[in-house]
């Protein structure tokens, strides 16, 4: 069971994981290649996911305004508010984007990574702490979800 608030707007060639949250004003394109959200994923108010081959991963949460294009992001990885993700680029997992990073074409960013500024460059590896704040972000809007009684 997913959430996808009224005010978005998901193709339906868009495949949804199970308690994935869509926020209002999001937008998921899938007209140029498949789009795929897997399990327990966020994706907040305005952004957007276009593009060729779109993977996000389970335990994702792409912040508010984010734009996801056309790249992958694996498991358990925080996107900061308007951050941008260009073609091609990868998000290895328990890594933070930062908010307002733009992420170049093809950037490789390795699992366990903190990547941050214009064009975004790797500040330093994940702390435990940066974990759990990944880990926090994602539990936090699934609970309001289920408290709401839109998730089991």
């Amino acid at each position: 069971m997913s959430f996808v608030h009224p005010k978005s707007d998901v193709d339906a060639a868009a495949k949804l994981g199970r308690n994935v949250y869509i926020a209002a004003f999001a937008s998921i394109r899938a007209d140029e290649g498949s789009v795929e959200v897997g399990n327990n994923a966020s994706i907040q108010e305005s952004c957007v996911v276009h593009g060729k081959n779109v993977r996000i991963g389970n335990n994702v949460t792409v912040g508010h305004g984010a734009i996801v294009h056309g790249c992958r992001i694996s498991d358990n990885a925080l996107i900061g508010m308007n951050a941008t993700l260009l073609n091609n680029c990868e998000i290895g997992e328990w890594s933070i984007v930062a908010a307002g990073a733009v992420v170049t074409e093809g950037m490789k960013v390795p699992p366990g990574s903190i990547v941050a500024g214009v064009p975004a460059k790797i500040l330093r590896p994940a702390t435990e702490a940066d974990k759990k704040l990944i880990t926090g972000s994602c539990e936090n809007y699934l609970q309001k979800l289920r408290k709401m009684g839109l998730f089991e």
